[in-house]
């Protein structure tokens, strides 16, 4: 067999062998640069010459390429660390500001003072609307069943002010609660999730509802409209979503 045939064979050889190590891919890069270059035609003393600049030259690209990769991933990796600790930040935050208004109007109701029941629910209504403008949408569902399981959200309390008059409920993960009679009057409800929520009773008067969600499972007062007030029906399959919900209104969902 000839001295070229040799060498296509040996080239076939190296190319055929597959590895994911960066010596063995250098290897195999050396040798095809090996035959290419002996099959073209230059002066003995100016072919080595030849052959180790190129070799020097793929070698500097590869430990180019490689800090490159080696710098992105780097920086991926500290920018996924830096959006992990602030919303892990972000998150105690919101649970340190709803411990605090529960604890602190869990103390307002059993308090046993002067104070009038007007003046208390006055002072109860600033104290939420001030929290709830502090936090994510999961954290107001607390807000609104701890209100309702002390008794603060029945609308039969003709003395009491609405709570949720101007306060934002934008985007409350309301879904299958029993919310029977609650009072949302003048409540901004803008892209609250009321899946599979009973609101047989409460008072929606000057609510805003668009972009809310609801369902075939969602109970309303006899004769209300939904789709009227800007709602929109969305299956459980599907996420609900608001037109001022930016992570993910892009994606479309619909009926």
């Amino acid at each position: 067999m000839s001295k070229e045939a040799n060498k296509i064979v040996k080239v076939r050889e190296v190319s055929a062998t597959k590895s994911s190590t960066l010596s063995t891919y250098i290897d195999r890069t050396v040798e095809t640069l090996k035959f290419s270059i002996s099959t073209i035609k230059f002066p003995k003393e100016l072919s080595g010459t030849i052959l180790t600049t190129l070799i020097l030259l793929v070698l500097g690209l590869l430990l180019i390429l490689g800090n490159l990769s080696n710098t992105l991933n780097q920086q991926t990796s500290l920018i996924k660390q830096f959006y992990t600790n602030t919303e892990s930040t972000v998150d105690y935050q919101h649970h340190v500001i709803l411990s605090d208004y529960i604890k602190t109007i869990g103390n307002i109701v059993l308090a046993d003072n002067s104070q009038t029941k007007l003046e208390k629910s006055a002072m109860i209504r600033a104290m939420t609307q001030a929290t709830l403008q502090e936090l994510d949408p999961e954290s107001r569902r607390y807000v609104v069943m701890f209100l309702y399981d002390i008794n603060l959200l029945k609308t039969s309390s003709k003395k009491q002010l609405p709570l949720f008059f101007g306060a934002s409920l934008t985007n409350a993960k309301l879904q299958n609660l029993d919310l029977r009679y609650a009072n949302f009057q003048g409540a901004d409800l803008t892209g609250a999730d009321l899946r599979g929520t009973d609101l047989r009773g409460a008072n929606l008067e000057n609510a805003i509802l668009k972009h809310a969600c609801y369902n075939n499972l969602t109970l309303f007062n006899q004769g209300f409209a939904p789709i009227a007030v800007g709602m929109k029906e969305v299956l459980n399959s599907r996420e609900c979503f608001s037109a001022s919900s930016h992570r993910i209104d892009y994606k479309n969902y619909g009926n």
